[in-house]
């Protein structure tokens, strides 16, 4: 009988033990995220410090949700794109390429549009004349336009529409250029755009428009085929989105500064 009483303590002992092991894995193991390090307001950081408006609205879906503490990593861009490939990090938020679709799974539900939307001088004839994509797009050859080296969109934006557009290094100069009247329009990732225009304190000089260009990029989540994270948590992760959608709260963490979404 002692030896049976002995037994089942040591039982009940490792099942107690067990349950604790498994309960503390799943309370520590989070879902690591990589962001580009330079693209603010949308993701500014290196390593765990980074913030904005991406690495806020993942931990208001997974973590505040869904309830899956969430770790934000920032990158440079194609550091950030191998620390995804090989596992390092569970997941990111781009464009789902071919050749990232090797190695990583996608949400059905978009995370981010990044909506490229027309900036203007205020009060100039563009302001006033141009209410959709085709009043741009009929009159691009009388504009003259400038964008930044390395933006992938407008290079294929103006290349479709056989038009030439001023190169320049950062969308600063971009800017300035417009408010002096150099170039007459630029089309941009919005947030990306009236965050240059605050820090430069251009709002009274320029406007954007409130028109998003149909081939404007939209984002789902992509995770990482070697994360284990697998597809029950990306249909929970579609799921939770959903709810947020319909409840109005992803329009608002989407375009509100960071600091004021929550």
């Amino acid at each position: 009988m002692a030896r049976n009483s002995v037994l089942i303590i040591l039982v009940w002992c490792f099942a107690v033990f067990s349950f604790s092991l498994n309960a503390e894995e799943k309370k520590v193991l989070p879902f690591k995220i990589a962001y580009a390090e330079s693209w603010a307001p949308i993701s500014v950081g290196s390593a765990n410090t980074v913030t904005g408006i991406l690495p806020q609205l993942m931990e208001s879906i997974i973590q505040q949700r869904m309830g899956i503490p969430v770790e934000n990593h920032g990158f440079p861009w194609a550091r950030a794109q191998q620390a995804v490939k090989s596992g390092e990090v569970d997941a990111f938020i781009t464009t789902p390429t071919t050749e990232r679709l090797k190695f990583s799974r996608t949400s059905q539900s978009i995370v981010f549009p990044l909506r490229f939307q027309p900036i203007v001088r205020s009060g100039s004839e563009e302001e006033f004349r141009f209410k959709s994509e085709i009043d741009i797009t009929t009159t691009l050859k009388s504009k003259r336009y400038c964008d930044v080296l390395g933006n992938g969109w407008a290079k294929v934006f103006y290349r479709k529409k056989n038009m030439k557009y001023l190169v320049v290094p950062t969308l600063d100069i971009c800017l300035k250029h417009l408010a002096q009247g150099q170039t007459d329009i630029i089309i941009h990732a919005e947030p990306v755009a009236t965050s240059f225009i605050k820090k430069l304190r251009l709002e009274e000089q320029l406007k954007v428009l409130p028109i998003v260009m149909d081939s404007s990029p939209k984002f789902p989540l992509l995770v990482s085929k070697e994360s284990p994270f697998g597809q029950a948590f990306i249909d929970n992760f579609d799921e939770t989105l959903t709810h947020m959608k319909n409840e109005g709260l992803w329009e608002k963490l989407i375009t509100s500064p960071p600091s004021a979404a929550k």
